[in-house]
């Protein structure tokens, strides 16, 4: 081939070259498309999972508060009567024997999944910094409050148990003992034990009550503020 035949292969074989070039830079950036439109598609789907747990917490601990609060307005009446100073032996007995009741319940069964998995697939990273700060900070600081009150849930259960190896009580139809059983126990009592049992045992309520009710009252505030985060952030992206 002659030199000027030569110089024009050369010329189509670069454009070649170039033409394929652009082409992958072309199926790259397509794929690339393709890959952070299905990463926001999951995002969102994440998002709505969240909101929808959220939405279901704050129904649940909307049920379960006025239950706390009767109960911590009940013992803190009882410990009230027991402080008056016309208070007897028999006004503390008859508290124990007819009223208090020391039973508890467990917490309220959050769905933690749809967080988890943010977390686990690395999605999480993928949200605006302050959606993600505000996430991560609610969920760290309501696990911290659920462990203190899981904990302070369980040294109570301690003082429950040795409250009910030593006396009965009628505050329940489930605890019915009958006459018999009741009798014989309440017969013989010592007083100062009985009086420095209502005392612990009522007290570590009262911490247990402000406790769940800190943690409530958090997980309501803060999930409906969450709720609206997202909501803002999804009406964002998706505008």
């Amino acid at each position: 081939m002659d030199k000027n035949k030569t110089g024009k292969y050369l010329k189509y074989a670069i454009g070649e070259i170039i033409l394929v070039v652009i082409g992958i830079l072309i199926a790259l950036q397509i794929n690339n498309w393709n890959e952070n439109r299905k990463t926001e598609v999951k995002i969102n789907n994440s998002l709505l999972a969240l909101r929808n747990d959220l939405i279901q917490d704050t129904i649940l601990i909307a049920a379960r508060l006025p239950f706390i609060n009767e109960h911590h307005n009940l013992n803190e009446s009882l410990r009230a009567r027991v402080a008056n100073p016309s208070a007897t032996v028999d006004t503390l007995i008859h508290i124990m024997r007819y009223e208090f009741n020391p039973n508890w319940i467990v917490q309220i069964p959050y769905n933690t999944n749809t967080y988890l998995g943010l977390n686990q697939t690395g999605l999480i990273e993928n949200l605006s910094d302050s959606l993600k700060s505000t996430i991560k900070t609610f969920y760290k600081t309501k696990t911290s409050l659920m462990d203190r009150v899981e904990k302070t849930t369980n040294d109570y259960q301690g003082k429950v148990t040795s409250y009910v190896n030593t006396y009965t009580f009628g505050a329940t139809k489930i605890h019915d003992q009958g006459a018999l059983i009741d009798s014989l126990v309440w017969n013989h009592i010592n007083n100062s034990h009985l009086a420095a049992t209502f005392q612990g045992i009522s007290n570590f309520k009262r911490i247990l009550f402000n406790e769940t009710k800190e943690e409530l009252i958090f997980s309501l505030e803060n999930s409906r503020d969450l709720i609206k985060q997202i909501d803002d952030y999804i009406n964002d992206t998706n505008n």
